[in-house]
């Protein structure tokens, strides 16, 4: 790395928000509720009469993993309608330079 900091270009900055945007805590979550709501579902459908005899007669297994599906579908839903704004991302990302470089001693223009 150079001593001396530069502005991003355009394509860092693209780069900065698809790479951002891509880590999004709430893709990671909604994976997750996705896959572990499928794995939940299929054990609830495999095992379709265990259940109720378990739980008082309610097929939780099923019931969980389908709230778990349409959970992670909202994580989904809510990231691509509402997706951290660029202008944050590269502000942040510009910050945290700016305060590096002030710890640093030297001063960016």
């Amino acid at each position: 790395m150079s001593d001396t900091t530069t502005a991003m270009t355009e394509e860092q900055k693209a780069a900065l928000v698809r790479s951002t945007r891509r880590l999004d805590l709430r893709r990671i979550l909604g994976g997750l509720f996705v896959l572990y709501g499928v794995i939940v579902t299929i054990v609830g459908i495999v095992h379709w009469d265990s259940d109720p005899e378990k739980t008082g007669g309610i097929h939780i297994n099923l019931w969980v993993g389908l709230s778990m599906l349409v959970g992670g579908l909202l994580f989904f839903l809510w990231d691509r309608l509402n997706p951290v704004p660029a202008e944050d991302i590269i502000g942040q990302a510009e910050a945290e330079s700016q305060q590096k470089a002030a710890g640093e001693g030297r001063e960016l223009a």
